[in-house]
């Protein structure tokens, strides 16, 4: 009868002992099991980290493609202006250079011109101011109509000095600006505005024309008003300070009046030295102030 209770003791204590045993186990793979959620948790946490950092460096790899995408943009457009600047610099280099071989080409012929226009001035000069003169191919007639011609043609060759003196002195291109006579109503103020300009650029006289007539008719009268302005302009440029040459008209008389004031606010007048003309068509007065008057014809 002790037999099956002793056995079934034995396995009562052995199967105590695979409990226990498997209950120790249990509690290790718990353990084991914990400390794996733990860094399986943590591993989690590092992956978020990681992937946050990976959607902000891609972030920042979009915002670089682009900012090249720019940078690449504006090279080529860079580029492309430099081809177009370069280009137009090698025109204007060769233009530059053909006007230079024209210059030198006209400035041979300028100077054979000017001294035939000297010579020519010079012998106008002298023949009209002998009686009877014929300049030229003078055209019949009586002393009235002579004195016509040779006043046309001095007038001609006062033009022509005053072009001159514009493409020498005024002008920015005198090879290739159209001169101001050809375009101009009245020659008379063109010519007198062009011998202040010169003189400005010449010699740094502060001058200036305040010209408030009509167009002059008479091509006698308008070398007269001209070479009269001329001697004024010319003593005025001596002067210290800033001065500007009035001329007004007057309708009812016809006669034109020229006198230099300041440029300055008020505009007073300014003593000059009278120039020396004896003619009964100018009346010079200097009493206050320069002012010679053109009388009508």
């Amino acid at each position: 009868m002790m037999i099956p209770f002793v056995i079934a003791a034995v396995l009562a204590v052995a199967f105590l002992a695979m409990w226990l045993a498997a209950q120790s186990k249990v509690g290790a793979l718990t353990g084991e099991r914990d400390d794996l959620q733990a860094s399986l948790g943590r591993v989690n946490g590092e992956l978020a980290v990681r992937d946050g950092e990976l959607k902000e460096t891609r972030s920042q790899l979009a915002t670089l493609e682009a900012k090249k995408a720019s940078v690449d943009n504006e090279l080529f457009n860079t580029k492309a202006r430099l081809d177009d600047a370069t280009d137009a610099l090698r025109k204007r280099t060769e233009l530059a250079d053909a006007q230079a071989l024209q210059i030198d080409s006209l400035s041979g012929e300028r100077d054979e011109l000017r001294q035939k226009v000297a010579d020519s001035e010079e012998r106008i000069a002298t023949m009209a101011a002998r009686p009877g003169v014929v300049v030229g191919e003078m055209p019949s007639g009586d002393a009235e109509t002579a004195a016509a011609a040779n006043a046309e043609v001095l007038w001609s060759l006062e033009l022509a000095r005053s072009e001159r003196q514009w493409r020498n002195s005024v002008a920015i291109d005198p090879t290739s600006e159209t001169s101001p006579f050809e375009t101009t109503a009245d020659p008379v103020r063109e010519a007198v505005e062009i011998e202040a300009a010169a003189l400005r650029e010449d010699v740094g006289a502060l001058i200036s024309v305040d010209w408030q007539a009509p167009p002059i008719e008479s091509v006698s009268r308008r070398l007269m008003i001209v070479r009269v302005a001329q001697e004024m302009l010319a003593t005025a440029a001596r002067v210290p300070g800033a001065a500007r040459l009035l001329v007004t008209h007057d309708d009812e008389s016809g006669e034109l009046k020229m006198e230099f004031v300041s440029a300055d606010e008020g505009g007073e007048v300014i003593n000059l030295i009278p120039p020396q003309i004896s003619s009964d068509l100018i009346d010079v007065r200097n009493d206050t102030g320069l002012s010679v008057t053109v009388k009508a014809e």
